[in-house]
Formats: structure tokens, C-alpha cells, sequence
């Protein structure tokens, strides 16, 4: 990237950032946010077609069009205040997480701690996602989270920083060596790692909102390998604030062969991750490439 590309860059991406984290409470930073996607949608149209696409794939024609469209606008909405939510911290302005967040199911977590081998809290990118582990580190929990950070090196050092801002341990991936061994040791310590697991990936294929969908084996992998309890939880956003919802701990029954468990476990994942976003559509990232097939499938 050329030199003046790149500062203009660090100076627009400061000033929304700058702008962001003066919003005195969560009502005006919805109201920001919700100006964000509103100029954000009319240079939008790579991610409508996509959005359009996905849900004619999972749907059909079974949405009206009244459907779609909100969908739509809220794919736009929602993305851009994850975009603030990333940024602006409840503890600038004498709040904290739990102010802002409705909390359900937290005793499913807590007995799954209680079994003494860790846990894997997997999420998909429904609502406000990051609140999760942001909550768990403000209550104590002994946390540390994966995440892939953007290729673009001016969003990847913002949002670099903004995560170590919040306290959070966090482990870039793909992992290096260092990294898995450090989650392996939380896990081993009964610590909580946080996955967001419904990324794409060229692991396995498994039904994923009624489609095949090459997915991820991560979380299943790392139960197999360490007994972790692997504990489904998702964020959605309710008017300015947010309901966090832990769900009771899979139980699967391991058959014995490493590559059927995984994948018994995957489809698992995917399948209450796909009841979560059929019930919530409008939170989910419909604009990223989900169910396109791999190279091999396309010859």
C-alpha cells in the first residue's frame, strides 16, 4: 500500500474511532452507529448482492420481499455497530459491561467449570458477539479468546489495540506454536477460551442452515484433545443494550474415530448455530461468502 494511502487511512480510521469513543452512553452510540450504516449503505452494493444471494441459497423464495429488505438492512446496521461496539468502552463513561448487558444462562458456564478441564465458549457472528468474553474477564473468569484480525494493516492495528484496551488476552489466528501451547495451558487451568466457530473453512462439510457449508473442526478438535466442555453462547442486541445467553454444555459421546467424532461434534455446533440465526436473521453476517465451494469443487 503506498505511503499517502496508508495515512490517509490511519486519519479517517481515527477519527470514526475518535468520534466512537466520545459517545457519552450506549443510546448514542447506537444513534452514531446507526448514521454509520445509513452512509455506509448507498457504497454497499458488493455486500447486498452477496447478502441477497445467502438468503436466496438458505431460503429460497419462501422470504417476502419485506423480509428480505430488512435483512438486508440489517446486516448493514448491525455490522456497523460491531464496528462501534469494538471500540467504545462502558468503563470511559463510568459504566461497565454488565450495565449494558442482560445476562441468561450463566449457570450452564459455571457448571461446566465446575467439572475442572476448561471450557470452549463457541459463538457464531450473531449481534454483539465481542460482549461476551468482555463480560466474563469483568466477572472474573480466567479468559482468553481467538480471534483473526483484518489483513488490512491499519484495521489490524486498531483493532489490535482496541482488544488489549478491554483487557482481553487474545491469540490471532491462524495460531503460532506459542499460541496453541498457551491455550492448551488455559484450558488446562480451567480457564475459558472463546471461539467464534462458524467461519468458513476447508475442514469438513457439514449441513449449516440446510446447506452443506465447509466448516471449521477448531472447537471439536480441541474438546477431543483436552476434554474441555464446549459451551454454545450467543449476543443479541435489544434496543441500545444487549442479552448474553450461555447454553447447557454439548455432551457428546465420543464413537472412538477422531475424524467422525469431529465432524459429529461440527455438525452439532452448526446446527444451534443455525437455530440461533434463524430466529434472528437480521444479526447474523449474511455478507460473507458462506457456502462457496472449494476450488477442487469447482473443476
Amino acid at each position: 500500500m503506498k505511503p499517502f494511502m496508508l495515512a490517509a487511512q490511519r486519519l479517517l480510521f481515527s477519527s470514526m474511532v475518535g468520534v466512537i469513543r466520545a459517545m457519552p452512553n450506549p443510546s448514542a452510540l447506537r444513534r452514531w452507529c446507526l448514521l454509520m450504516a445509513a452512509v455506509m449503505r448507498p457504497f454497499g452494493g458488493g455486500w447486498r448482492r452477496l447478502v441477497r444471494r445467502n438468503l436466496r441459497v438458505v431460503y429460497g423464495d419462501t422470504l417476502s420481499i419485506a423480509q428480505r429488505r430488512a435483512i438486508v438492512h440489517g446486516v448493514f446496521e448491525h455490522s456497523a455497530r460491531g464496528f462501534g461496539e469494538l471500540f467504545w468502552l462502558p468503563q470511559d463513561h463510568g459504566m461497565t459491561v454488565a450495565d449494558w448487558c442482560q445476562v441468561d444462562g450463566l449457570e450452564h458456564l459455571d457448571a461446566a467449570l465446575a467439572a475442572g478441564r476448561g471450557v470452549l465458549l463457541a459463538t457464531a457472528h450473531i449481534g454483539g458477539w465481542t460482549l461476551l468474553p468482555r463480560y466474563l474477564k469483568e466477572r472474573g473468569y480466567s479468559t482468553g479468546s481467538l480471534l483473526r484480525l483484518p489483513s488490512n494493516p491499519v484495521a489490524h492495528a486498531a483493532e489490535a489495540d482496541a482488544v488489549t484496551r478491554m483487557g482481553l488476552t487474545f491469540y490471532n489466528t491462524p495460531l503460532r506454536r506459542e499460541d496453541a501451547h498457551a491455550c492448551l495451558k488455559l484450558l488446562r487451568g480451567n480457564g475459558i477460551l472463546f471461539i467464534v466457530a462458524d467461519r468458513r473453512s476447508a475442514d469438513v462439510k457439514v449441513d449449516f442452515l440446510g446447506q452443506p457449508a465447509w466448516c471449521a473442526t477448531g472447537t471439536a478438535s480441541l474438546h477431543l484433545r483436552t476434554g474441555a466442555a464446549i459451551v454454545p453462547a450467543y449476543a443479541l442486541r435489544e434496543g441500545n443494550g444487549h442479552r448474553l445467553v450461555f447454553e447447557p454444555a454439548l455432551t457428546p459421546v465420543p464413537g472412538g474415530d477422531r475424524k467422525t467424532d469431529e465432524l459429529a461434534i461440527t455438525t452439532e455446533l452448526h446446527r444451534i448455530f443455525g437455530g440461533w440465526i434463524r430466529r434472528h436473521p437480521e444479526q447474523w453476517m449474511w455478507n460473507h461468502n458462506r457456502w462457496r465451494p472449494r476450488r477442487s469443487e469447482m473443476t
